[in-house]
């Protein structure tokens, strides 16, 4: 069967972004070194995603420990990976909006537990790739993650999902969850061919395996249709949404348009006004260590196209 231009046009940005995301990620992953600081980590992983053409589609999240998800640091943040730790990059690109996502989990120190809540997400995350295709519940899908996890040994995060992916839209509405609840399971929407999903089972051996939103984080999103009253701080809004293409951004990035002694006292503004909302930084609030592992595909009848697969070289 042929394939629309239209749709061939897509797939090639979207098979270019997820070649850019896994570089940037395997390259990100490299600077992950005990005491190296986290804010020099992010900036050049994101410097890197522009080297190879591409724009970051968020901030590179670099999560340690019982931390998920949200976490990015601020220019005044000095912290640096401990000796003995777990370390989320997720990490995204995107070519013309069109966007891939993926993560990878770094452990510092020796111990073997650790190791195997890598190995569980991996597990995950291959059980799901396999199983994918066009047509299938996303129950399914969701059953085999839980499955690969629980074999060993490990408990998948119940609350925090992969989700399907379109143009300039990062989680566009359907989720992807590492549990399969017998209430879904005919219930729940089903692939559709061409579909460009991020699959991220999220492993850890807590006992209750549900993250909470922890602290403000230093990540941003767009409220849509939303402008503020004061017209310079609306001048300076209109830029934000043009230079971070309605994608989330981190604090950091306002530099680029004002002084740093200002970008507090903006956010802050835009976010009483409601044009802006804080990603809070999730975690599990008895400090169980957490392991994460993503890809982006893109749904075809008899399987799928993995984006963010790295050539092996």
């Amino acid at each position: 069967m042929t394939i629309p231009k239209k749709i061939m046009m897509v797939r090639k940005k979207l098979i270019k972004a997820g070649r850019i995301a896994s570089e940037a990620l395997a390259f990100t992953c490299g600077l992950v070194k005990t005491n190296a600081s986290l804010l020099d980590i992010v900036e050049a992983g994101e410097a890197k995603i522009k080297e190879l053409g591409g724009q970051p589609a968020f901030p590179i999240n670099i999560s340690l420990n019982h931390h998920a998800a949200h976490y990015t640091p601020s220019l005044e943040d000095d912290t640096t990976i401990p000796e003995h730790a777990l370390v989320k990059v997720d990490l995204g690109a995107h070519i013309d909006g069109y966007i891939a996502d993926n993560a990878h989990t770094v452990l510092i120190g020796d111990d073997e537990k650790l190791h195997m809540l890598i190995q569980s997400a991996e597990a995950g995350l291959q059980a799901a790739i396999h199983t994918i295709r066009a047509g299938l519940r996303v129950w399914n899908v969701s059953k085999a993650i839980a499955a690969a996890m629980r074999q060993l040994k490990t408990r998948p995060i119940e609350n925090l999902t992969g989700h399907s992916i379109e143009m300039f839209n990062l989680h566009a509405g359907i989720s992807v969850p590492a549990v399969a609840r017998s209430s879904e399971r005919f219930a729940s929407p089903r692939f559709k061919e061409h579909m460009v999903v991020a699959i991220e089972p999220f492993a850890t051996y807590s006992q209750n395996p549900r993250v909470e939103n922890l602290e403000p984080g230093h990540i941003f999103g767009f409220t849509r249709a939303r402008n503020p009253s004061n017209a310079k701080l609306r001048s300076l809004f209109s830029q934000m949404k043009a230079k971070f293409a309605q994608l989330p951004f981190a604090s950091r990035w306002m530099a680029e348009l004002i002084p740093t002694d200002q970008i507090s006292l903006t956010l802050d503004s835009l976010q009483k006004e409601r044009c802006i909302h804080n990603y809070p930084l999730l975690g599990l609030r008895d400090r169980s260590f957490i392991a994460q592992a993503e890809h982006t595909v893109i749904v075809k009848r008899n399987g799928c196209i993995v984006t963010t697969k790295r050539d092996k070289k």
